[in-house]
């Protein structure tokens, strides 16, 4: 299974990641996700206020969790906002399909993104350039 990921990258998404890959190979292409490997209940305090608290911590079948630091991709491979998501020359998919037809993981032409700071992660989301979904892709 492909997973394009990067700082975004979190919560469910990583869930997913850990909870297939005691039974599939789980390639990540982009960058490191975000490090959620927990969940909340919101509760409602019956005065107007909802607290939301961290309720659990989700693990796999192998009882493998605590991804704080998020997944490293397997595929470190740098995003490019300027292209549409699901664009065929979108590096994240173009590294996915070339990794899947057996060339591996692409030299290293250019540095992934960093991993956003919890601090940014914190700041409401803006989009970015390349946040337009253009359509499936026919492989």
């Amino acid at each position: 299974m492909y997973v394009l990921t990067g700082s975004r990258t979190c919560s469910a998404s990583e869930q997913l990641i850990n909870a297939l890959s005691p039974y599939v190979t789980v390639v990540t292409i982009g960058n490191t996700t975000c490090g959620k490997p927990v969940g909340f209940l919101p509760q409602a305090d019956g005065c107007g206020t909802t607290f939301s608290t961290v309720n659990f911590e989700s693990v796999n079948s192998r009882n493998e969790g605590r991804y704080f630091n998020g997944f490293a991709a397997t595929c470190s491979v740098a995003e490019d906002f300027s292209k549409s998501l699901g664009a065929v020359d979108e590096p994240l998919l173009v590294a996915a399909a070339n990794h899947a037809d057996g060339q591996g993981c692409p030299a290293a032409s250019g540095r992934a993104q960093p991993q956003a700071s919890r601090q940014s992660l914190l700041k409401p989301w803006q989009g970015e350039p390349g946040d337009r979904f253009g359509g499936m892709v026919a492989r």
